[in-house]
């Protein structure tokens, strides 16, 4: 897939979203310090554009962003990682791509993080980490990562398929 045709995905599978709520920001509810620290920094971006900045402060607090939130940032930080400016800083497109292939012990927190994206929504992830396995790089760098990106993006857009219809 091409950047231009999965942008235009990204486009018709998420609708424009405001900024969660202070409370609503952070994954850990009470006693996480990096999710508090987090919530302040966001909160104090409200209503600011959402740049190559605001992922660069957000690529390494992936783990630290509630289901909401990544409903509100997922668009974003996909079409920033399909800009040049992250192809020349790479660590917001790899951090990603670390938060969506999980080790086992995190995958049913990052199921959690994922649980208010629709399938539609999950498939433009699987369509992003296609994207990176087909890259002359990133195909390169760190496949094994993609295509466990890839596995575990899969598996979460099977578990949501509906059953199909019983033979009666």
């Amino acid at each position: 897939m091409k950047s231009a045709d999965l942008l235009i995905e990204i486009a018709s599978a998420f609708p424009p979203m405001e900024m969660p709520l202070k409370e609503e920001l952070p994954f850990h509810t009470r006693g996480c310090l990096e999710c508090q620290w987090l919530q302040e920094e966001l909160d104090w971006l409200r209503g600011k554009p959402i740049n190559g900045d605001l992922i660069r402060l957000l690529h390494q607090e992936l783990s630290c962003l509630s289901a909401k939130a990544w409903r509100w940032i997922a668009p974003h930080y996909i079409r920033y990682c399909l800009t040049t400016e992250a192809d020349y800083n790479q660590m917001e497109i790899e951090f990603l791509v670390y938060a969506l292939g999980p080790e086992e012990r995190f995958q049913k927190d990052v199921v959690k993080r994922l649980s208010l994206l629709d399938s539609r929504q999950i498939r433009c992830f699987i369509l992003f980490v296609e994207y990176l396995a087909d890259h002359a790089f990133w195909s390169e760098y760190f496949p094994e990562n993609i295509r466990k990106a890839a596995d575990f993006l899969g598996a979460i857009e099977r578990s949501r398929e509906p059953p199909p219809p019983s033979a009666s």
